[in-house]
């Protein structure tokens, strides 16, 4: 199967399929310039970020960084978050940017496509980009896919790591665990996860043990409990979609006449909010 090339989709984005006016940076106030809100990248290494201030004062931001108008003189980055705050870092009080007419959905497409070219996001930023082109502009697998230039079977992949609990989650975001850790991990019971992964990190498991771990789970034990674990796994990925969705914790607690959905808020504010994203009004 033809695999699309990143380059590919991110020159269509741009729109540097097709011949382009010649132009230059514009010199822009840093302080104009806000991040972008949907921006899968969350933490920034401090080492590398160091790296890059020092040369950028010593020879300015070679590339510029891609913005869109939000009007009155503001800026939302494209791509480019690295270099703006190394920039700011650095004492600058501009930054050379090229100024791109894109909506909120071409912005966070650049700004993913961007980070996966430049420098690879952890398994689980790039696996909330997926999920947030899904959930806010109703992409399907295939369509983030095509834009990633990614396998289907590798966005999926990606997406089930959402629905591991919060402690393995936040093992994998410091890089105690890899996100093939992470894969075999979700091959074991719900019940069992938290406690082979702490025994992973603790005893510098390889993801080839943990995988064989996982095979030699007792053949009657498995047999009982894989429909289980199945089910447990499409639960907590729902679970997981909503709290993603809603911003704020969400419970499924099963009854004998199947069930109900807690949602909680802290405040009247809150509650508004809630119920304005669940009846689709959210602004």
């Amino acid at each position: 199967m033809h695999k699309r090339g990143l380059g590919r989709g991110l020159g269509a984005l741009l729109g540097e399929e097709k011949p382009r006016p010649s132009g230059t940076a514009l010199g822009i106030s840093i302080g104009a310039i806000v991040p972008n809100p949907a921006q899968p990248r969350t933490a920034f290494a401090a080492e590398a970020l160091a790296d890059l201030t020092a040369s950028i004062r010593e020879l300015g931001v070679v590339v510029p960084i891609i913005v869109r108008p939000l009007g009155g003189e503001r800026y939302e980055l494209i791509a480019g978050e690295r270099r703006w705050r190394a920039a700011a870092a650095a004492g600058l009080t501009e930054i050379p940017a090229m100024v791109r007419d894109a909506n909120a959905q071409e912005s966070l497409e650049v700004a993913i496509v961007e980070n996966l070219q430049r420098e690879n996001l952890d398994a689980l930023e790039e696996a909330m980009g997926f999920h947030h082109l899904m959930e806010r502009y109703a992409f399907t697998q295939e369509r983030v896919a095509e834009r990633m230039g990614k396998s289907r079977s590798a966005v999926a992949n990606a997406l089930r790591l959402l629905a591991l609990p919060d402690p393995i989650k936040a093992q994998v975001r410091s890089g105690a665990l890899s996100a093939g850790h992470a894969r075999a991990l979700l091959a074991l019971p719900a019940e069992r996860r938290v406690a082979v992964a702490e025994r992973a990190v603790r005893e510098g498991t390889s993801v080839r043990a943990l995988e064989a771990l996982a095979r030699e789970v007792p053949a009657a034990s498995k047999a009982k409990a894989a429909p289980s674990a199945r089910a447990n796994a499409d639960r907590e990925a729902l679970v997981a979609r909503l709290r993603y969705h809603l911003g704020t914790g969400v419970t499924i607690v099963e009854t004998d006449r199947g069930g109900r959905l807690e949602v909680r808020f802290s405040d009247e504010a809150d509650l508004v909010r809630i119920v304005d994203i669940l009846v689709g009004e959210q602004s």
